[in-house]
């Protein structure tokens, strides 16, 4: 057996006895870059656990007048965020179908979050003038209302994180993670077996 087998089994990391600083070697990549792939990798995992306990919006939310659920927030945000056309060819009048998409949900948990909101006086919904049986979603004043703080605040708090940064810095690592994203995409969207053929 030899040495680096040995570390390997014997390694606290998880990710080193899984053999993925071998695996990455023999796809090519520098020592230098495994050890900044780890250490991203390291970040990442900091930030999704972040994420998950609703940290940096429970702060963000401190920065507002309302203080909705996690839930009921989100439904609020796909809705704005379909209106907008973030993240979607055009803006669309959203639908619950739509915001079920977005928050990959069931359809029935959807309609009792735009529910929620609703009689929370968020949204309306309005009939379809083509057809009475199709609702769209639209956000109320208190909805804007809302948004603009949410936004402001979240900004606020975002901006903190880049201080000290040069415009330069900001620019680079801004190109770089649209890069890193744009790519997790292509390899999470090609189909299974791709990789192997290449």
């Amino acid at each position: 057996m030899s040495t680096d087998d040995t570390l390997s089994q014997t390694s606290p990391d998880p990710r080193v006895r899984a053999g993925v600083p071998d695996f990455l070697h023999d796809e090519g990549f520098s020592d230098a870059a495994i050890e900044a792939l780890l250490a991203l990798d390291l970040s990442l995992f900091q930030w999704r656990r972040m994420a998950e306990k609703g940290e940096f919006k429970g702060k963000v939310l401190e920065g507002t007048s309302e203080k909705l659920e996690p839930a009921i927030l989100q439904g609020l945000l796909s809705i704005a965020q379909i209106s907008a056309g973030l993240g979607r060819d055009v803006a669309e009048p959203p639908t619950i179908g739509m915001v079920a998409e977005v928050m990959a949900v069931d359809p029935s948990r959807a309609s009792r979050i735009v529910s929620e909101l609703v009689s929370r006086g968020y949204v309306t919904r309005q009939a379809v003038q083509e057809d009475a049986r199709k609702s769209v979603l639209v956000m109320t004043p208190k909805a804007r209302a809302f948004l603009r703080d949410f936004t402001l605040s979240k900004w606020r708090l975002f901006s903190q994180a880049f201080l000290g940064w040069s415009g330069e810095e900001i620019a680079t690592f801004s190109d770089l993670f649209g890069r890193y994203v744009s790519g997790l995409l292509t390899a999470v969207s090609a189909p299974a077996g791709d990789d192997e053929n290449n």
